[in-house]
């Protein structure tokens, strides 16, 4: 059976949760999309909690929380990682700062997006200055079994947009930051539009106030053995200092942001205040079209003037019926009608994997365009070849950056992934000192698609065994074909892909995905290091793993080898 550290604390907290929620009533909502069934069509996912005032929310930290199953599972979360948001509105001339404990866990953040999920600003917890007589536990060699009345902090969140005209570039690193950067206590909240980051927009309150609105996410990641999600200290409090200098807490800061979006419902029938859900999955209709181009009507071709039938898949808004453009118009990618592969994205070169090659096609994060061109190819219409590292994905947490391949069950029960596994800060059985290493966090992951944004399910670094030279092996698999020597005590890490799939029609999809967290500026292999599409074997070396397709009876064959 599999093990997973992190699922041995999460199971137990998030059920008690649950049950809490259900036993009062609070609704659940579907966890980001269908399960397949025998190739005619989604019915309906799981249920999974709603994405307001999940398992350690509050009144003012309304959303979450987010994460892998039980919890809402949606955007791609590391099985590792749990985190909140607050999108709240902002009485004019106020000021709002958080209050809170370092906890005890791997790692925690704020970071601030705009309407469609895109990165402002945001600060790790080393960057984080320590109030007068605490400690900062995150700080490279600081103790951190400091106790909580000495672990505070307070950061506050700057109105003024993240934009430094001189350069004409954030203020901040929003995009791949390593660990050095500046140590502050202000988050910057506004998106700015010369940086490609859409407005959150303003809202007229039922007072006939016009306020402006703000959203930040907090993350932890891997809080200690035994602490709860928030890493054991709950989650920071808002003060919220009027234009007057009168201050608010608990409650009455809730109500005056309305962060739990109560006023907001009342003028808008009832609706949460949410990002544009358009930004994260994509419409059957859409998805269908990207997974299989040889479904695709004649009739539904977009550009009558282009050779070949193209259907829009990017941007998810815009037109949609046939003969809509006259001619391709930037920044928006077509798919085209044509045969593919039954395994389809996936793609296997059993004899490559020597040098800079790979058996499979890795695609480090660029933006979202890019990421759907795992569909429609690099040269169909409106592809960019050449992809700017922007805010890409939905939410993304800035410290990290990824590299992924398309795994399929049709090319083999078992996908047996090698490689060298990044040196990582040890942390969940309470250890005393934070260490140094080549990455803060890295972790191994096995998706749904762009349809549902699902995890299937997640191993971090310290439950990846690896042999004396650092190298790992990860076994993925259904649960009915893993290998009786798929175990740590066999050297191997197991994930597990599921019958879901794609989330669609494709029951033998799976995204395999690799993180790397805050490398260290000395660690050149990083995803980071990353620069241009079809540079990550010659950026990442053996960091960048091989692929093998067998059976599992050939797997089980080559015995249990304890490292």
């Amino acid at each position: 059976m599999r093990n997973r550290v992190h699922k041995r604390w999460l199971v137990p907290v998030v059920a008690a949760a649950l049950a809490g929620a259900m036993a009062a009533g609070t609704p659940t909502a579907s966890a980001g999309g269908t399960a397949p069934t025998a190739g005619h069509g989604p019915t309906q996912a799981p249920t999974a909690p709603s994405l307001v005032q999940g398992p350690g929310s509050d009144c003012f930290w309304y959303y979450g929380g987010i994460g892998a199953d039980p919890l809402f599972n949606i955007a791609y979360p590391d099985a590792g990682a749990v985190y909140w948001a607050a999108y709240y509105r902002r009485p004019a001339g106020s000021k709002l700062t958080l209050e809170g404990t370092y906890p005890h866990a791997r790692y925690f953040s704020f970071i601030s997006y705009d309407r469609l999920g895109q990165p402002v600003d945001g600060i790790a917890d080393y960057q984080i200055a320590p109030n007068e007589g605490s400690a900062n536990p995150f700080a490279p060699g600081a103790r951190r079994n400091t106790p909580a009345t000495k672990r505070g902090y307070t950061v506050s969140f700057d109105h003024t947009a993240n934009y430094d005209a001189a350069t004409g570039k954030p203020a901040f690193t929003i995009r791949d930051p390593r660990n050095d950067e500046p140590q502050r206590n202000a988050l910057r909240t506004i998106p700015t539009a010369s940086l490609g980051q859409t407005p959150l927009g303003v809202e007229t309150g039922s007072d006939g106030v016009r306020y402006e609105t703000d959203l930040v996410l907090m993350r932890v990641y891997v809080p200690d053995r035994g602490k709860d999600l928030t890493g054991g200290v709950g989650l920071p409090r808002p003060t919220l200092t009027l234009a007057d200098g009168k201050k608010l807490t608990g409650q009455a800061a809730c109500d005056a942001t309305d962060s739990e979006s109560k006023d907001h419902a009342r003028l808008d029938k009832g609706a949460t205040r949410l990002p544009e859900p358009s930004s994260l999955t994509l419409s059957e209709a859409t998805y269908s079209a990207l997974r299989y181009p040889d479904r695709i009507p004649d009739s539904a071709d977009m550009l009558p003037n282009t050779p070949g039938v193209q259907v829009q898949v990017f941007p998810p808004t815009g037109p949609k019926t046939p003969a809509s453009y006259a001619s391709p118009p930037p920044g928006v990618l077509f798919q085209t009608k044509r045969a593919v592969d039954p395994a389809f994205p996936a793609t296997y070169s059993p004899g490559a994997g020597h040098g800079t090659s790979r058996t499979t096609r890795w695609t480090a994060q660029y933006d979202r365009s890019y990421l759907l061109q795992t569909w429609t190819g690099d040269d169909t219409v409106g592809a960019n070849p050449t992809p700017g590292r922007t805010g890409g994905g939905f939410f993304p947490n800035i410290h990290n950056n990824y590299v992924r391949t398309v795994l399929s069950g049709k090319l083999g029960q078992v996908a047996v992934i090698k490689g060298k596994l990044p040196t990582a800060v040890s942390t969940r059985d309470h250890d005393p000192v934070m260490g140094s290493a080549q990455v803060r966090y890295a972790s191994f992951c096995v998706n749904e698609s762009v349809y549902t944004t699902r995890v299937m399910d997640c191993a971090y670094d310290e439950e990846v065994p690896v042999d004396k030279n650092g190298d790992y092996t990860i076994v993925v698999s259904l649960d009915q074909d893993r290998p009786q020597n798929a175990r740590t005590a066999c050297g191997v890490a197991y994930l597990a892909r599921t019958a879901r799939g794609d989330g669609y029609q494709d029951h033998d999809f799976a995204w395999f995905q690799i993180r790397n967290m805050l490398p260290d500026t000395g660690f050149h292999q990083a995803v980071q290091n990353t620069k241009v599409p079809g540079d990550e074997a010659t950026a990442m070396g053996s960091h960048l793993p091989n692929v093998t397709y067998m059976s599992t009876d050939r797997f089980e064959a080559k015995g249990c080898t304890r490292r």
